[in-house]
């Protein structure tokens, strides 16, 4: 009788622990369901319980009260369960939390005429320090007579910036757009527009906005939505990143993200 109440209170203890220990997996998972790791925060949003200014590696728990500091105020956030998404306020003071936008385009293709540049050189143009793109010869030649230049404003003055070659390749680097008779200027975004000259003759080609990163914030940036990926395949993961770069800065060329992955990651 002592043996058989004994066996019973064993296997009920047992079976208390296996429904805690799942009870316990089971707060983990939905607890981490509703935490995220913050990626970047444009402008400024504040913890209301701390007032700490939110910033890049923070955690946010879905339900915490933000205050969005200034106007166009957002963070990029991403829960290794959900996935990536977007802190923005509401029109009643609350955040919203919505779905990152899923855009995976990427500059590519060849450059052979002028519908090719003016339909590549549009929109948020992100380089990531450096960018060579090849272009039609007949179409471009490119020589101390024949040329791409860019025009931009930089205190209230209009800037003309000869750009580089090499060869059939165009080259746009940051160091070299943003210096001005010799001196360095800052780096911002600020639309700009590309002009070809040849035969004495400028022809516009297009109206954009290069973005030049820092290219080690960028990094720790892309680390944490790897990190939070870890069990992805890097074509997931490299759609991921395209994504979150089209949303957050602008729309890169294929083949220098596929190098920078490459050479930061060892991703391809």
């Amino acid at each position: 009788m002592k043996r058989a109440i004994f066996t019973l209170s064993a296997l009920t203890v047992i079976t208390v622990l296996s429904i805690s220990l799942i009870g316990f997996k089971e707060t983990e998972k939905l607890a981490g369901a509703d935490k995220y790791k913050v990626i970047k925060v444009d402008g400024k949003i504040v913890f209301e319980n701390t007032r700490e200014s939110m910033k890049k590696g923070d955690i946010f728990l879905s339900g915490m009260a933000l205050s969005f500091e200034t106007p166009q105020s957002r963070a990029a956030v991403i829960s290794s369960i959900k996935g990536r998404f977007v802190l923005s306020a509401s029109q009643k003071g609350q955040t919203k939390i919505l779905p990152a936008a899923n855009n995976i385009s990427s500059r590519a293709g060849a450059l052979i005429n002028m519908i090719d540049l003016q339909n590549h050189f549009s929109g948020k143009y992100l380089v990531l320090g450096k960018s060579e793109l090849q272009l039609g010869q007949e179409a471009f030649p490119m020589n101390e007579e024949s040329f791409f230049y860019l025009t931009y404003t930089h205190n209230d003055e209009q800037i003309r910036k000869k750009l580089s070659s090499n060869g059939d390749k165009l080259i746009l680097d940051k160091e070299e757009i943003f210096k001005i008779d010799g001196e360095a200027i800052p780096v911002e975004e600020k639309q700009m527009t590309l002009y070809y000259r040849s035969d004495g003759k400028s022809s516009k080609v297009n109206t954009f906005t290069p973005v030049f990163p820092d290219l080690n914030d960028l990094k720790e940036e892309v680390e944490i939505i790897l990190s939070e990926y870890g069990e992805k395949d890097n074509k997931t993961k490299i759609k991921e990143v395209t994504s979150y770069l089209n949303e957050f800065y602008g729309n890169p060329q294929k083949d220098d993200l596929a190098a920078w992955m490459k050479e930061e990651f060892s991703i391809q």
